[in-house]
């Protein structure tokens, strides 16, 4: 009974980061654009992935600091602050997504 609870709340979890990221995509790309969403995703991901293997676990504030400096830096001000934060929280959703089915 543990284990079917379980699996429920974990399909019930990651239905709630689909739908999550889904909405954050829509409100970029509506705000951005398509082409230059994906190309910012793109380097958002890569940041986000290439700071949680510099990093490690933990440190979720930190290494989001790291991930938006590195950001700002790139794309510099294209961007507001509030969509490159929407850019992070979104590869980190899927990250995390991604991590959890493996």
């Amino acid at each position: 009974m543990r284990d079917l609870i379980m699996t429920i709340l974990t399909a019930g979890v990651q239905l709630i980061i689909m739908v999550a990221l889904g909405y954050l995509i829509d409100y970029l790309s509506t705000k951005i654009g398509m082409e230059k969403l994906k190309r910012y995703y793109e380097i958002a991901k890569t940041f986000v992935q290439a700071v949680e293997q510099q990093m490690g676990p933990g440190n979720g504030p930190d290494k989001k600091t790291q991930v938006f400096n590195l950001l700002k830096k790139v794309i510099g001000n294209k961007l507001t602050d509030e969509e490159i934060d929407k850019l992070i929280e979104a590869a980190v959703f899927e990250m995390n997504y991604v991590l959890d089915l493996k």
